[in-house]
């Protein structure tokens, strides 16, 4: 494989990473701090992407990147304290059943409301386009218009499409702050106590629930951001959600449940996987190894899956005694 279709691929990677990881980061939230495991959570990707249609179609795409995210963390604060909250302390197998008997609920109701089809989610104007990277000492056409990096390495030029450039450094962002906030700050400073011992918390008086369900929220927005951004890439529809629920899930489980270093790792080594295994897919000639490729890239996640835990039983950055 050459450098430039090399180099693609590895952008590929990085953008399915992207929202995977976006996905994941809500699903190990919710687990690392409630002890819940939401399976509901692809459902709110799928909220987003809904509501980011019609309210970029009534009032543009940049309303949407604001109003989403605080429509999805209300969302999740009435999901948190209307039905999860009474789970905390019930089997991981009752909170399975519950979130998912949810999820299923609102794309049946999705699907009544807009249809079973895929609606058009179309780009913004500013979002549209192509990045040009070029080779160092590669002569570029003044005629062709959009962004322009040099990148070592590349022979003459190539293109990758803006908006998916975009969506990995929004991802990349998004993750920075999760961050930040979760090490430097006093909410998460008493959201990492609560979650190593939240009586010793309470009786210090404060108020732990509070904080949880804020968290709650925090990861739903999270999958608001994901849902305005990824929704014109994966498209949108009443399966999107559930379509990205099970390798976002296999990302916690990769990265080891609870661990947000672990579901960041595993988003990238997953998006990597099928970028690459789509990518030689492409270049194949011989036509057995071409077919064969072509079905391995729709079962490749759930063999990286298989090998990391035949490895690593608990996940790459997984803790002894979480979920077992």
């Amino acid at each position: 494989m050459e450098f430039n279709a090399f180099f693609l691929n590895f952008l590929t990677g990085l953008q399915l990473g992207a929202i995977y990881a976006l996905i994941a980061l809500g699903l190990t939230l919710i687990f690392g701090t409630l002890g819940v495991v939401n399976f509901a959570h692809g459902a709110l990707y799928m909220i987003a992407a809904y509501a980011a249609v019609l309210i970029s179609r009534s009032m543009g795409f940049t309303y949407a990147i604001f109003i989403v995210p605080a429509l999805l963390f209300l969302v999740g604060l009435l999901m948190e304290r209307g039905l999860i909250r009474w789970f905390y302390d019930r089997p991981h197998t009752d909170q399975i059943l519950v979130t998912f008997g949810l999820a299923i609920v609102i794309e049946e109701a999705l699907k009544w409301i807009f249809g079973a089809n895929n609606i058009p989610f179309a780009l913004p104007s500013w979002g549209s386009g192509q990045v040009l990277f070029y080779g160092l000492g590669a002569t570029v056409p003044e005629a062709i218009p959009g962004l322009r990096i040099p990148m070592p390495g590349i022979e003459g030029f190539t293109f990758f499409p803006f908006w998916r450039l975009l969506l990995i450094g929004v991802s990349a962002i998004v993750v920075l702050g999760l961050f930040v906030l979760l090490q430097f700050t006093r909410f998460g400073l008493v959201v990492r106590a609560g979650m190593r011992d939240p009586q010793m918390v309470s009786h210090l008086g404060i108020n732990v629930t509070q904080k949880f369900a804020i968290v709650f929220g925090l990861a739903a927005a999270i999958a608001g951001v994901a849902g305005v951004f990824g929704g014109p890439v994966t498209q949108v529809s009443p399966t999107v959600g559930l379509a990205y629920l099970v390798p976002s899930f296999l990302v916690v489980v990769i990265g080891g449940m609870g661990s947000l270093l672990g579901a960041l790792v595993a988003a990238v080594l997953l998006g990597m996987a099928s970028a690459f295994t789509t990518g030689f897919a492409a270049l194949a000639v011989d036509p057995f190894m071409k077919g064969f490729l072509t079905a391995l890239q729709q079962i490749v996640v759930y063999l990286v899956a298989v090998v990391v835990l035949l490895v690593r039983p608990r996940g790459l950055f997984g803790k002894k005694g979480v979920f077992e």
